[in-house]
């Protein structure tokens, strides 16, 4: 689906959901066949696998949903500010759940919760610009009112996602439910005056939030 630089709210919600749903599908299926296998097998082996499957993609949906829960949604319980650390625990449990490996350097304290959401998309975008898996190092720096950050991208194959220099540009690009995470991102940070880029350092590719002043 080929869209400007700005989508409606209503096509957004809708891939957003969409993204959602999809991140969801895989180990919730997985607990279901696993609940299967224990219903129909009496083979103990066969079983012990069935409750590892069960007990690992549990673990991956719930890491799955808190993730979205905090880089996509409204929840009131967290309060207006977000804590960093309690951020990067979240971010962790997302990212290292397969190929990635995170590391997390930010300062002390809290950031407002919609700076934090676009700091949070931009690790979901930054995940696909390494496929094969590596390293994502995640850097906030300044303070609470202007922040900055950036995220460092480090593995075989590293390249810019495709569309991504559009999108933060703010000039027309392709939106699908790919690459609807960059597009939110994208919206999110204008709201917070925060300016993406992303670019490629060597074998490296490097996304960046500046706080506008």
């Amino acid at each position: 689906m080929s869209e400007a630089a700005v989508l409606d709210d209503l096509h957004l919600a809708a891939f957003m959901s969409s993204k959602i749903c999809h991140d969801l599908v895989g180990p919730v299926g997985a607990i279901s066949n696993g609940l299967e296998l224990l219903e129909e097998e009496t083979d103990e082996e066969t079983r012990a696998y069935a409750f590892e499957l069960i007990q690992f993609s549990a673990s991956v949906a719930r890491a799955r949903l808190e993730y979205a829960r905090l880089a996509f949604g409204a929840s009131s319980a967290l309060g207006s500010d977000v804590d960093l650390a309690h951020a990067g625990s979240v971010v962790r449990g997302f990212v290292e759940e397969g190929k990635h490996k995170l590391h997390w350097k930010t300062f002390a304290g809290g950031l407002e919760k919609t700076k934090v959401r676009v700091l949070l998309t931009l690790v979901t975008v930054a995940m696909t610009a390494i496929p094969a898996g590596g390293d994502l190092k995640v850097n906030v720096t300044g303070n609470a009112e202007a922040p900055n950050f950036e995220i460092r991208c480090s593995g075989r194959g590293a390249r810019i996602p495709e569309g991504i220099e559009d999108m933060f540009a703010g000039r027309p690009a392709d939106v699908d439910p790919r690459s609807i995470v960059g597009y939110y991102a994208s919206r999110m940070a204008q709201a917070s005056r925060l300016a993406l880029t992303v670019r490629k350092d060597g074998t490296d590719i490097v996304f960046q939030a500046k706080s506008i002043r």
